[in-house]
């Protein structure tokens, strides 16, 4: 641990208590054992006076082991303390030596723990911050730009680039609603630890449902979709189940090009009920799988196909909060395919 300059929790003085306590156990202790040995063990008045004479030692020797013992506490007290300070002052960095806390290594470990987790939260604090800024901006920039534009330009602009201008404001307006109501979406799930508001009902029907709202998208760019879905039903929620299926979909269609496909599938056994979402889009390589389910994770900022970065984040949440899990199978140009868990 680095090196700060000690401030002691106590001094030895605030704990002269201990030492009487000492004392009167030490008499009494001696008291009990004369009276004892006086009427049944037979010893005599002088013996009794010279273990009265030794007293004095044995307080002597217990108060020199308290003072050891109160001296080795107050030594990682006092580290126990400077962490603290150092934390409550905004440093996350500090770490407590647990190879000399002996006893005290769990307090140790736990507080190095702790100080890790703030540290950690301090980080993806900051990160979403830097993130939530930079993906505001870009739409904020651009429809700022478009509209003092066409404010200067005025009516030198023909009609047809002034259409053009228009759209992409009003796709920009949209994309920031979306971020928005995805942000705070993902914002309610993450605060969220049960899921609330369950309800019985068949899972197999919302999914067709959202697959037809998507409809428009996949028709636009002439994609296959294939269903294959048994009849399911399902307690829980059924507002926050359906923006994992319109998530996970609009993924799809999005990575998917023209004339491809996407199939949906979806079992149920005993014990669980599974659901595979595949689309014969570009796929990804081993990295960018490893970390698509992460805020704002984007592989290809650059691309065309652009995205917030939040929608696997919420469908992640929302599947781990159902006590479920998701994966990614995924290769170059072979496509993807996603898998959910659902428990019974």
């Amino acid at each position: 641990m680095k090196q700060y300059k000690k401030e002691s929790t106590f001094k030895l003085i605030q704990f002269k208590w201990v030492f009487v306590a000492d004392s009167i156990v030490v008499v009494g202790a001696v008291m009990a054992y004369g009276l004892i040995a006086t009427c049944w063990l037979g010893m005599n008045s002088e013996n009794a006076l010279s273990m009265l004479a030794i007293i004095p030692l044995m307080i002597l020797a217990v108060s020199l082991g308290t003072v050891f013992t109160l001296r080795s506490v107050r030594r990682k007290m006092d580290d126990l303390l400077i962490g603290i300070k150092e934390v409550s002052n905004g440093n996350l960095d500090v770490q407590l030596d647990c190879k000399k806390a002996d006893e005290y290594a769990p307090i140790y470990d736990g507080f190095n723990r702790m100080a890790a987790e703030l540290k950690n939260t301090k980080t993806e604090m900051q990160n979403f911050i830097n993130d939530f800024s930079h993906e505001f901006n870009t739409p904020i920039t651009s429809i700022s730009g478009f509209a003092q534009y066409l404010i200067d330009t005025g009516d030198d602009i023909e009609n047809t680039e002034r259409n053009q201008y228009l759209q992409i404001i009003a796709d920009e307006s949209l994309r920031l609603s979306t971020l928005s109501q995805s942000t705070l979406l993902l914002s309610k799930v993450e605060a969220c630890e049960i899921i609330t508001e369950k309800e019985a009902y068949n899972l197999s029907e919302q999914i067709k449902r959202c697959a037809i709202l998507l409809l428009p998208k996949i028709e636009q760019k002439k994609i296959e979709l294939e269903l294959d879905v048994d009849d399911i039903c399902y307690v829980g929620n059924a507002e926050l189940m359906e923006q994992v299926w319109i998530n996970v979909l609009t993924n799809a269609i999005k990575f998917t090009p023209e004339h491809g496909e996407i199939k949906i599938a979806a079992k149920c056994t005993s014990n669980e009920i599974t659901l595979k979402f595949f689309d014969s889009g570009v796929g990804m390589d081993e990295e960018t799988a490893a970390h698509i389910f992460e805020k704002y994770y984007q592989h290809d900022t650059t691309s065309a196909v652009r995205g917030s970065g939040i929608g696997l984040s919420i469908v992640s949440r929302i599947i781990t909060l159902c006590g479920g899990g998701i994966c990614v199978e995924s290769k170059p140009q072979e496509g993807s395919t996603f898998l959910i868990t659902l428990p019974i």
